[in-house]
């Protein structure tokens, strides 16, 4: 069975990143997945990657020296095979919960002094529920852009990224029978990526 372990990058815990994400993540339970949602903006206390490199020191596990909510979410996504990065469009990239989290995943790659990477994550899987209030190419594809190079240097399978272009409301969005369709079967391509 497949886990799949959502970041919700939204400050708005029931705007439109997280209606979108429930349709998704609703198709993917009903294929058969395991689901979990962190909403990153209710953790507390957390901080951002001081750049220090104090996790180098730790070759098999993370090592984050930063004591925060932010040590069990990387748990929780080392021990999920597939992890979506979710978010709305904030200012041409992801909102500052799911920024504050993308930065602190620098702890799970490592770095030997012969310039070798190794990946906490390789193996994983990696996706992306974007929602936007302009069309897919005014901030959306760049956070796709950076979605999809961070699987690619965790070393991880990129199975892509839902948007949500020109989002209205909640309500709005899960009306809009195109946009649901297709959010489901995101959901259910997520739950059978195991294949």
């Amino acid at each position: 069975m497949v886990k799949i372990l959502a970041l919700q990058g939204s400050p708005r815990p029931n705007g439109n990143t997280h209606a979108v994400l429930e349709i998704v993540l609703a198709a993917a339970r009903k294929a058969g997945a395991r689901t979990e949602t962190v909403q990153l903006s209710h953790l507390k206390n957390i901080s951002g990657c001081l750049e220090c490199f104090a996790c180098q020191k730790e070759k098999d596990k993370p090592g984050c020296v930063v004591k925060d909510a932010m040590q069990s979410v990387i748990d929780k996504a080392m021990k999920a095979d597939v992890v979506v990065w979710a978010t709305p469009v904030f200012c041409w990239s992801p909102a500052w919960p799911l920024k504050i989290a993308m930065d602190r995943f620098f702890c799970t790659f490592k770095f030997s002094k012969d310039g070798k990477l190794k990946s906490l994550l390789q193996g994983h899987k990696m996706a992306a529920v974007i929602t936007a209030g302009g069309d897919e190419n005014d901030g959306a594809d760049l956070i796709t852009e950076t979605c999809r190079r961070i699987a690619r240097f965790s070393r991880a399978r990129w199975l892509g990224a839902l948007v949500a272009a020109n989002a209205g409301t909640p309500n709005s969005l899960s009306a809009d029978k195109k946009l649901t369709t297709r959010a489901r079967a995101f959901g259910s391509r997520l739950a059978k990526s195991a294949n």
